[in-house]
């Protein structure tokens, strides 16, 4: 079974998983890269409260989003 916070701690390269909470924009980045359907929705609510402490709904919600922002972002910098 994958497991997000290791996988997430060596793709940020950080010693130990604790130290993912110093991290947060780059784990944010990461996660809108991984393929999140392959954890366990438990996990991701474990990971999502410990590294951002937020619910994993409040992820989810801001990753269905990132397209939307990501448009309104390129409209304003024209």
């Amino acid at each position: 079974m994958k497991d997000i916070f290791t996988d997430m701690q060596a793709k940020i390269g950080c010693q130990y998983i604790s130290d993912l909470t110093y991290h947060k924009r780059a784990v944010w980045l990461e996660m809108k890269r991984l393929c999140l359907s392959a954890y366990p929705k438990k996990q991701l609510e474990d990971f999502s409260r410990y590294v951002f402490d937020v619910p994993y709904t409040v992820i989810q919600e801001a990753l269905q989003k990132k397209d939307i922002m990501s448009h309104k972002r390129k409209v304003c910098a024209d």
